[in-house]
């Protein structure tokens, strides 16, 4: 539990350092429109509303991980004002107020929006939606599967996507990678426009373009380097590593490991965008922590477990895909710790190393996957102090010495 401790520490003295921070958790959160933060504000609940004034940065996560399980989906709604950088997460993210910097949204489903934003914004979502009423300061990355821009963007732009619909004004350059690109009549784009798709682009005599119109061949796969004895040594050894750090893993923590299954089985999404927060903000962390004397020696100490959760995150995900193929409902007996971490750590191996940027995705997520369902577990109060397992009552246990049956020699 070491790694629990260090984590409270290190918020206790990020909040020093930092001034002040408020941390929050609760099923639903609220700032009405008369009510201001002045403080750093962290919060994690199912649903959040924030329509009032946030004068520092906000960290916004509306998930369910360590909440009751409801019908209600983990909704971020943002009509307030933002003095400062926001970033939230959840299921939905639905932002409509005003934002003086930053903004980093990421949505399970669908990221809208309305507001002002007043430097740069990031948003990773399947549906994203820059209404007609959204503005953007600085640059934009968009990073989705249906995309829809109608507001206006004064820095540059770079849009991922399969479908993309632009129907807004693009007061800077603006580079497009899907597999269907709209372009609507009225839209407006000061500089170049750089897209990438297996077609030509046919742009509407309404569509304003103030610079060149490029197109650039979408990049193929490099073909697969030739698999050599040396390459797929190195493979098994990194393997039997990992398998050998989580069996050593499993018997000094059974109760973390056994909740984290439990945690991927109830939703590995959440797990994903669990990780992804952890991902992003424990770096940060360290880096406030560096700033205070007494929070160097705990920087280094997050920056270490840091590390240990990305790859031990690995190694649950591969146990977490090896309960899934036995379709198993009860804890793994001890004797089946072995093969099943083996056959899901060599799954996760193997899709590691596909293509690019294919490989690179499965590590991602199942890195994401693993971190989040360890820091949910290491946070949760409901940890089990041990695990356990059915007995076989088929096999009858060795008579006690002395007491052998009849005939017996």
């Amino acid at each position: 539990m070491s790694f629990r401790v260090a984590v409270v520490l290190s918020l206790f003295l990020l909040g020093s350092a930092c001034q002040a921070v408020d941390f929050k958790s609760a099923e639903n959160y609220l700032v009405t429109g008369n009510q201001t933060t002045t403080n750093e504000l962290w919060v994690q609940a199912r649903t959040i509303t924030f329509s009032g004034m946030a004068q520092d940065d906000c960290f916004l996560l509306a998930d369910s991980i360590s909440q009751a399980i409801t019908t209600n989906p983990a909704t971020v709604r943002l009509p307030g004002t933002f003095h400062s950088d926001l970033w939230a997460a959840g299921e939905n993210v639905d932002m409509t107020g005003i934002t003086s910097h930053h903004a980093r949204l990421a949505a399970l489903k669908t990221c809208t929006v309305n507001g002002s934003i007043g430097r740069n914004l990031m948003a990773f979502a399947p549906t994203i939606v820059l209404g007609t009423n959204a503005t953007v300061g600085g640059d934009t990355l968009l990073v989705g599967q249906d995309i829809i821009v109608s507001g206006t963007i004064s820095g540059d732009s770079r849009i991922l996507g399969t479908k993309i619909t632009l129907a807004g004004r693009f007061n800077g350059n603006l580079n497009v990678t899907a597999s269907d690109i709209t372009i609507m009549p009225g839209t407006r784009i000061a500089g170049n426009l750089v897209y990438r798709m297996d077609r030509d682009l046919v742009l509407d005599s309404r569509v304003g373009l103030g610079g060149k119109m490029i197109r650039q061949e979408i990049l193929e796969p490099e073909a697969a380097a030739p698999i050599t004895s040396a390459s797929l040594m190195l493979q098994l050894a990194l393997l039997s590593g990992a398998i050998m750090v989580g069996l050593v893993f499993i018997s000094l923590m059974p109760g973390v490991v056994a909740l984290s299954i439990h945690k991927l089985s109830e939703s590995a999404w959440r797990c994903i965008l669990f990780g992804f927060v952890a991902f992003s903000l424990i770096p940060m962390m360290a880096f406030f922590l560096l700033f205070t004397l007494v929070g160097i020696p705990l920087s280094i100490m997050l920056m270490l477990a840091y590390t240990l959760l990305i790859y031990i995150g690995k190694i649950m995900t591969g146990l977490f895909v090896g309960h899934l193929l036995l379709r198993r409902k009860t804890p793994l007996p001890p004797q089946l710790l072995f093969p099943v971490m083996a056959l899901g750590l060599l799954i996760v191996y193997a899709g590691s190393s596909l293509l690019f940027p294919f490989g690179i995705l499965v590590w991602f997520i199942a890195t994401l996957a693993g971190m989040g369902a360890l820091v949910g577990a290491i946070l949760d109060r409901r940890i089990p102090v041990m695990v356990a397992y059915q007995q076989d009552t088929t096999t009858k246990p060795p008579p006690l010495p002395g007491n052998f049956p009849p005939g017996a020699v």
